[in-house]
């Protein structure tokens, strides 16, 4: 096997093992009723239990980036999936409440690592025409994960208990985790000995790694997230009134997403910084016109063609955005720690979208919300306008930091 196809299935196996982390955050949607005649969980409890492996990444993502630069990505990609694995097997054969949440918090602190180290990996070790379109595909990692821990539920849980299908989902992720870091031993960064790379090393503290660029790109992901997160979080109660003029279910709604991040892995191959960011602004442009009659009581043709515009329309932000990473972190500038900054804004959307947004639902109906979700999709774009009239550089440029 040559070292291009080497490094393509390194690719492959870290996105594989990033989707799995995603099942990991998904995993215990279909267990709510299990967990609460069983286990004796409260609602609460489950809430808890679900949104506590991403809390850290609201909290810490950014440290965490720059931690991760110095003890080295590849080091950290091992540890963390050996942290995440080690709590999501104690999460499969542990039966006491406070244990349990403790196993969940050790998978929250691996989760939190894995959302950095992999993407920053994966702009590393892909050669310059493959970093944009392997980023945009990672963009849409926490629906994929969603997906396949849904499948995985389908087809385990008919017929197994419970910790039989939390064990597979974890050993799932271990497997393609293990392999990602056996293949990551057999090649080099991409830049590796390139006269660029030797000239440019990673320069300044913490604060000197925050440019303009990544900054307007990690506000502008806050405010999809917002979007997303509260899309996803109430079309289920929406779909499931009585007037609801919705056809599809919530659930095939959200298969849609992985279409926006394939449609843009394939557009942003070859294409420089200007055009990924462009095609972000697209995906916000479509939100805020399908917004409205999504949710304003538009006859059901429109108002599920225009569910599913913002399902695409959100894999297409997601991937745009992490693909423009390459093209606006400069020379002598840390990847990591940008993506560390861009994660930490979805993480603190996580927390705040969902909130936010039924209280508009509860002041103002679910009219409201559309425009709601319309003022937040334009938002995100204008946050984007700035970079118009600049010229991110094309990915060739970029420094993997």
């Amino acid at each position: 096997m040559n070292d291009s196809r080497i490094r393509l299935a390194t690719i492959a196996a870290l996105l594989l093992a990033g989707v799995l982390a995603g099942t990991q955050l998904g995993k215990i949607a279909p267990l709510v009723d299990w967990y609460r005649s069983e286990a004796g969980f409260s609602l609460v409890l489950i809430g808890w239990l679900t949104s506590m492996i991403s809390i850290f990444v609201a909290l810490v993502a950014l440290p965490t980036g720059w931690a991760i630069e110095r003890a080295g990505m590849r080091r950290s990609f091992i540890a963390s999936a050996v942290v995440m694995t080690a709590g999501g097997l104690a999460l499969a054969f542990l039966d006491d409440p406070a244990a349990i949440l403790v196993a969940r918090l050790v998978e929250g602190i691996g989760y939190l690592v894995l959302v950095i180290v992999i993407p920053a990996l994966l702009n590393t070790i892909a050669p310059p025409a493959w970093r944009a379109p392997a980023l945009a595909i990672w963009g849409g990692f926490v629906p994929v994960g969603f997906a396949v821990a849904d499948f995985m539920a389908r087809g385990i849980l008919p017929t197994a208990e419970p910790q039989l299908f939390l064990l597979a989902a974890i050993v799932a992720f271990a497997l393609f985790a293990l392999i990602g870091a056996v293949l990551l031993a057999m090649v080099g960064d991409a830049d590796a000995g390139s006269e660029t790379q030797a000239a440019a090393p990673t320069t300044g503290g913490l604060a000197a790694q925050l440019t303009f660029p990544v900054a307007l790109v990690a506000l502008s992901f806050g405010f999809y997230v917002v979007l997303s997160v509260s899309f996803f979080a109430f079309t289920p109660a929406f779909v499931a009134l009585p007037q609801a003029n919705i056809a599809l279910s919530a659930g095939l709604i959200a298969l849609i997403v992985p279409i926006g991040n394939v449609l843009t892995g394939v557009l942003v191959k070859g294409r420089d910084g200007r055009f990924v960011l462009m095609l972000a602004g697209v995906g916000f442009a479509a939100s805020l016109v399908a917004a409205v009659p999504t949710f304003g009581g538009s006859a059901p043709a429109l108002a599920t063609a225009a569910a599913v515009v913002i399902a695409i329309a959100g894999g297409i932000i997601a991937s745009a955005l992490f693909a423009s990473i390459p093209a606006i972190v400069p020379q002598g500038k840390s990847a990591s720690i940008a993506i560390g900054l861009v994660c930490q804004a979805g993480g603190i959307g996580t927390v705040i979208g969902p909130p936010l947004a039924g209280y508009v639902i509860e002041a103002h109906g679910w009219a409201g919300f559309g425009v709601f979700l319309a003022l937040t999709a334009a938002i995100g774009g204008l946050c984007l306008l700035p970079l118009a009239r600049s010229q991110p550089r094309g990915p060739e440029a970029v420094h993997a930091g």
